[in-house]
């Protein structure tokens, strides 16, 4: 007779030895065919991957003068499998003009993904951005003591003028935001924020290029991975001719010093916009650079609000312009003709709803009315419309009428500027 429990115990030892062998199995399989991190490893090691950023876009005016054009910078760049441990971080410090404390929060930055989502320890990330040539200089003499940390050449926006802040906007460094939305982009990488700069982002900043270098065991450059076979030369961003006058925003932005309020001149003829003036303004060449960051939180926190572009952002009633559009629909319509008159007793009365009005003479025909800027007069108008049953039966297709008109005109719709 055999031994129940010797039996049972055979089977449990037999599955605990194929659970094992299945999970180095797995295991396996996942590390040889699912997994990079080796590979990664090993590319890194052997391979430099270098971007080669295009040059961004000039923007002129319709004249053809220059607005923003495109200045040189350096970005410091970091490989953090390789700089590990391996550099005097005071001669660094040193080098770069920061402190100590600088170092450690930047390195840790770079490591938290919360703040950083495309981190990884084999690809380049970005430790510091946009030196000027000064202080690149004095940097470049002593980098080969620094192993890991690469230059990376750049360019930075730069204006022509104070003119034109909102209009043409400004640069900055991407959000991780911008990085979900575009994989165009990684850490470090510059986009348009506002303006012209946000609303013809794709077709300014042109197309990246990228060098592949090959490296030696102790990590040092070789030169070019097969003569440059893979490489990709960066393609330029497309320059940008607005239809803004220069001299005209000028102007308007002089006449506009010290109010709150908007100035803006279109071609009727194109509906180009020749200016678009908003006041208080800024200059945006305070937008630049590393101290991008502090002079957007002071204009943010301005009371005056510079940074809202009051031409396209506020929200205000069309106010006596909007006389002009009544006036052309109710003689469209036969309501009126330029010597109807209408009554006006500091402005419009009808069964409890009043509008005010100031004081002028009247009755009072259409040119007057216009020129006085009558509410009564207008008020009148659309009443004999609304009531007008010979010609729109009822109020509601008179109401129709009226707002196709108001439609055609563009009122009740976005602008459809090119700008967000």
């Amino acid at each position: 007779m055999s031994n129940y429990n010797l039996e049972k115990r055979r089977y449990v030892i037999a599955f605990v030895a194929t659970a094992i062998v299945v999970v180095y199995i797995v295991r396996l399989f996942t590390l040889q065919l699912l997994s990079d991190d080796y590979k990664k490893n090993a590319d890194s090691n052997a391979f430099l991957k270098k971007i080669e950023y295009p040059s961004r876009g000039a923007i002129y005016d319709r004249n053809g003068r220059l607005l923003v054009y495109n200045q040189p910078a350096y970005d410091i760049m970091v490989v953090m499998n390789e700089a590990k441990g391996r550099i005097d971080t005071l001669e660094f410090c040193h080098a770069l003009g920061i402190t100590k404390e600088f170092f450690i929060k930047r390195m840790n930055d770079i490591k938290d993904y919360s703040k950083n989502p495309g981190y990884s320890r084999f690809t380049q990330q970005l430790f510091m951005s946009q030196l000027p040539s000064e202080e690149f200089s004095f940097f470049q003499e002593k980098i080969f003591r620094f192993p890991g940390f690469y230059v990376q050449q750049r360019s930075i926006r730069q204006y022509q003028s104070k003119v034109g802040a909102h209009i043409l906007g400004d640069v900055a460094e991407v959000s991780p935001y911008d990085i979900e939305e575009d994989s165009y982009y990684q850490p470090g990488d510059y986009i348009g924020k506002l303006g012209v700069e946000k609303s013809y982002e794709k077709q300014l900043r042109g197309e990246k290029g990228v060098q592949i270098l090959l490296r030696d065991a102790r990590g040092r450059i070789q030169g070019k991975y097969m003569d440059g076979k893979y490489d990709r030369k960066p393609i330029a961003g497309k320059d940008l001719t607005l239809a803004i006058d220069e001299k005209l925003q000028a102007l308007g932005e002089r006449l506009m010093e010290g109010k709150i309020g908007s100035i803006v001149a279109l071609d009727p003829r194109t509906g180009e916009v020749l200016c678009m003036v908003s006041a208080p303004s800024y200059d945006p060449r305070i937008m630049v650079g590393r101290a991008r960051a502090k002079n957007h939180r002071a204009l943010a926190k301005d009371a005056w609000k510079p940074l809202l572009n009051r031409s396209i952002m506020g929200m205000y009633p069309p106010g006596s312009t909007f006389k002009t559009s009544q006036a052309l629909t109710y003689m469209t319509e036969g309501i009126i003709t330029p010597s109807t008159a209408f009554p006006c007793n500091h402005g419009f009365y009808y069964r409890g709803l009043h509008v005010g009005c100031h004081s002028h003479a009247a009755p009072i025909a259409l040119v007057d009315a216009i020129s006085t800027s009558c509410n009564s007069y207008f008020c009148w108008g659309l009443y004999y419309m609304i009531g007008n049953r010979s010609k729109y039966k009822t109020p509601y297709n008179a109401m129709n009428t009226w707002r196709d008109y108001m439609v055609s005109m563009g009122f009740g719709y976005k602008l459809g500027i090119d700008l967000p």
